[in-house]
């Protein structure tokens, strides 16, 4: 059974009305509905072939919180899930190895030269991507198209401005001084690396979900 564009037309509709707004999920699943309802016989009626094909995707159709402020279907949630769940579980562990490094560096070459660069080459391009999330959410909330990634960055816009809050209470003067970190052991420098890479960690994982973005609305033709 090949499908017309309209009958495509209709599945693609179901799906939204389902709560399938997100373009890579919508599309995904209406490759798969379209090819499902396609390899039933020619002698197959439309709406019954389609009425099969919806039953084989019921249980991630369904509907997740419906009552609450974020209802939607449980292909989405589990999308959105997914993503916090990988975030912490690469986020955490990659802050500890990193401030692990250089507190290594800082202790083995105790020179204010070598803390005083690496503090500034951290901070700046720290910065960088803080400002490169802001330019990302600008132009992602000026397209139409909705993505999974889009939807986490323009969620993300106060962590964002927070991201920027702690780039001024760590790099400016009231964090700790050369001397006082100098003076501390390995723990303390460790501690004082930590958070900092934790929140730099997260503002290049939000760039990372903007060219998701992107990349998903050129590879789909998306406006």
């Amino acid at each position: 059974m090949k499908l017309t564009n309209e009958q495509i037309a209709i599945i693609d509709q179901t799906l939204i009305d389902k709560g399938v707004v997100y373009e890579e999920i919508k599309l995904e699943l209406l490759d798969h509905i379209v090819t499902d309802i396609e390899l039933e016989t020619e002698e197959s009626n439309f709406d019954v072939a389609f009425s099969k094909a919806m039953l084989k995707w019921e249980r991630e159709l369904e509907e997740i919180n419906p009552s609450g402020k974020f209802a939607a279907p449980r292909i989405v949630m589990e999308k959105f899930s997914s993503f916090f769940k990988g975030q912490y579980k690469f986020l955490f562990p990659a802050a500890a190895i990193f401030s692990f490094l250089i507190a290594i560096i800082t202790t083995l070459y105790p020179e204010e030269f070598v803390y005083n660069t690496v503090k500034l080459v951290f901070y700046s391009v720290y910065f960088l991507f803080c400002f490169g999330g802001i330019i990302s959410l600008f132009f992602i909330s000026k397209t139409k198209s909705k993505t999974i990634s889009g939807k986490l960055i323009q969620k993300s816009w106060w962590f964002l401005v927070l991201q920027f809050c702690v780039i001024y209470v760590y790099s400016s003067s009231y964090s700790r001084l050369y001397r006082h970190y100098n003076n501390e052991p390995f723990l303390g420098k460790f501690i004082e690396w930590l958070m900092p890479f934790y929140f730099f960690l997260n503002a290049f994982h939000l760039i990372m979900i903007a060219i998701e973005h992107f990349r998903t609305v050129r590879k789909y033709k998306l406006v």
